[in-house]
């Protein structure tokens, strides 16, 4: 970017996040590009899960009483991880997501904040699957510097710089 946005007839400084495109897109392509051999690491987390998704999925099942839970949860993250590298639109995720938690499953207006407002969001425009990597990391960097969304996240998050 080059610090100036024609979007303002170039007198406005380009936004912190116009600077990550470029190497957030790099970064995607590259994992995309060996997408394949990711998911055959992922499988052996679904065949071996860790101790934590172990002790999360048994947890998960006492309270929404789930079939196979010890499978569900290892299979469940990464058939997200499969969504996100095959151009899944992240605020579809982030609502399929917030579906599956026991805090949010029912709460269908957090599920409309993740997935944002037509007029104003591309991640709501874009459709289940971005168009490209470009596409997929402008609704990435909306979703995570949306107000509505940083205004709902747990209160107890600490970001750090």
């Amino acid at each position: 970017s080059s610090g100036i946005n024609a979007e303002y007839g170039g007198l406005r400084p380009a936004l912190p996040r116009d600077c990550f495109i470029r190497p957030m897109s790099r970064g995607l392509r590259v994992l995309r590009d060996i997408r394949f051999v990711l998911f055959c690491l992922m499988d052996v987390f679904v065949k071996e899960p860790t101790l934590d998704w172990c002790k999360y999925s048994k947890k998960h099942k006492a309270e929404k009483d789930v079939a196979d839970a010890d499978r569900w949860y290892p299979k469940a993250k990464v058939e997200t991880a499969r969504r996100k590298l095959e151009l899944g639109n992240p605020g579809e995720i982030l609502r399929e997501e917030l579906k599956q938690n026991v805090h949010f499953g029912s709460e269908e207006a957090y599920w409309h904040v993740a997935t944002g407002n037509s007029r104003i969001h591309l991640r709501a425009r874009a459709g289940s699957v971005c168009t490209g990597v470009e596409e997929q990391v402008q609704c990435l960097l909306e979703l995570a510097t949306d107000p509505n969304v940083l205004g709902r996240q747990y209160f107890g998050l600490e970001t750090w710089l």
